[in-house]
């Protein structure tokens, strides 16, 4: 990720020869985001807690797109519309934390050009809770005796199947074939609507709802049905009791009989983990009083300007579409950064470092759940091999400092950052599921402030040469709906 890099509080161009060390360590905390949401009609934007979209008044197919297959069935089951499955209501807390630590290594090819690179290693965390609130549910836990019942079905479809056989083996084209006929496809379409019912999303409809009452009505016109053509049919549907707990709602995401099939949905931590490896090189094109020797008197005015480019390798992991908390240690692709920086000194107190990137991202194959950013818990058939081209990025940054002494200074550190819509096409235009709802809030812009406390003996030539700082900076605003409304504690220090 664009930022691991140490901030520069002085020039990041060497003397020909001289070699560089920096160790880092970076933790990043967030439990909010930048929203961006459309209500009747109409866009807002806000501050939102970061599980936003795990939470729901009236949980239902917005959380698990499956359930639309399983009302689909329960329609197919009741022989009537339905109204839409409700679990109860969750609340959630999320917060998500990543420590980094990032190795730079820089040498100095000319007094005028400096190359290096930057190895950053990553340990991630996401803490999770969630409750469920089954007041105004319509659904619970599937109950114990469908099997029994779905054998009962079974067994009287293969008696209607001989009915039908004798029937239509006298008279094809008799009306008693014909109806015999449409009510074993009726049976038919019934078991198998709720043999998925019953086996593959984990709820089932509670006895005594709207939905139970017309599943049941059904079973007792076929139960007359049946009767009508000499087959005896099971009289009563099996309803579920139980309502969900806080552990069978979790199951509803981890268990693989079901069918999101997700990653267990609590408190997660990864290994330490290799982020994406950085190359660069930084040159000074123009500068006016940055000759003299740190014993001799200092100009008045120092002025540095430079370009640098970075090329930032795929070597992290990517998020996996299973885990529904993780945000992998890496976008896993190669990029492309341009950079223009500047320093500034005034006298001995005053300074300034600004610095202008520019970062052209490269596509790469991803496997994805494709489905809105808020439909969480997509089921595994949603699973697809998608191109992403993540969108080009821009960042300025300015940070002015203040010495305090010839080696203390106190800094102020801004920042603003944009980045493009991300674009997900299909690998093979016109087979499986359109990836472009994965562009939906993949855009961000982000302004930071922040400042700390830098040592450093480099410009006085005193002492050993070294550079140390501690800083710490906050998202105040931001804009695309997922943007993290993150903050940032950085200690570092680097030699010579």
């Amino acid at each position: 990720p664009l930022g691991l890099g140490a901030q520069e509080f002085s020039s990041p161009v060497l003397a020909a020869g001289q070699f560089r060390v920096e160790l880092s360590a970076l933790f990043y905390f967030t439990d909010e985001r930048f929203g961006r949401r459309v209500e009747d009609g109409s866009v807002i934007k806000e501050v939102e807690p970061l599980e936003f979209d795990f939470v729901d008044t009236a949980v239902g197919s917005r959380l698990f797109p499956a359930f639309e297959d399983l009302e689909a069935d329960l329609t197919t089951a009741a022989g009537t519309a339905i109204t839409p499955v409700v679990l109860g209501g969750t609340r959630a807390i999320l917060t998500r934390d990543v420590v980094w630590l990032p190795l730079r290594l820089d040498l100095g090819l000319r007094d005028w050009l400096t190359v290096g690179t930057t190895v950053p290693f990553s340990r991630r965390r996401a803490e999770f809770a969630t409750s469920i609130q089954t007041d105004g549910a319509d659904v619970g836990l599937p109950p114990g005796g469908a099997g029994t019942f779905l054998g009962e079905v079974f067994t009287a479809n293969e008696a209607l199947g001989g009915v039908v056989t004798t029937l239509c083996t006298a008279d094809p084209s008799s009306p008693a074939c014909s109806q015999a006929t449409s009510l074993l496809a009726a049976g038919v379409g019934y078991h198998e609507s709720l043999t998925r019912a019953y086996g593959d999303y984990g709820v089932f409809p509670l006895e005594g709802s709207g939905t139970g009452d017309a599943l049941q009505s059904n079973a007792t016109s076929l139960v007359n049905a049946y009767q009508a053509a000499g087959v005896s049919f099971p009289a009563t549907i099996p309803l579920a009791t139980e309502v969900l707990t806080e552990a069978t709602y979790l199951d509803l995401v981890s268990n693989p009989v079901y069918r999101v099939k997700g990653d267990s949905l609590q408190t997660w931590r990864s290994p330490w983990e290799l982020g994406d490896v950085e190359i660069h090189a930084n040159a000074r094109l123009w500068s006016i009083g940055l000759d003299t020797a740190p014993d001799e008197p200092q100009p008045n005015l120092r002025l540095e300007l430079g370009a640098g480019a970075l090329y930032r390798l795929g070597s992290s992991r990517i998020d996996s579409p299973r885990n529904f908390l993780d945000t992998g240690s890496g976008d896993g692709q190669n990029d492309f950064e341009l950079s223009g920086f500047g320093t500034l000194g005034v006298g001995r107190r005053l300074s300034m470092v600004g610095e202008f990137r520019y970062g052209i991202q490269q596509s790469i194959l991803v496997l994805k759940r494709v489905t809105a950013p808020d439909r969480i818990f997509a089921p595994a058939s949603a699973e697809q091999v998608v191109r992403w081209n993540p969108g080009d990025y821009m960042q300025v940054r300015v940070s002015p400092r203040f010495g305090l002494t010839e080696e203390i200074g106190l800094v102020l550190d801004l920042r603003y950052f944009t980045k493009k819509r991300d674009q997900y096409t299909s690998v093979e235009p016109g087979m499986g599921l359109d990836p472009g709802v994965l562009n939906l809030e993949t855009a961000q812009e982000s302004f930071g402030i922040g400042g700390g406390v830098v040592y450093s003996t480099i410009p006085s030539g005193r002492g050993w040469p070294i550079e140390a700082r501690f800083l710490f900076q906050e998202a105040v605003s931001g804009n695309g709906g997922a943007t993290p409304k993150t903050w940032r504690a950085e200690v570092g220090v680097r030699f010579p």
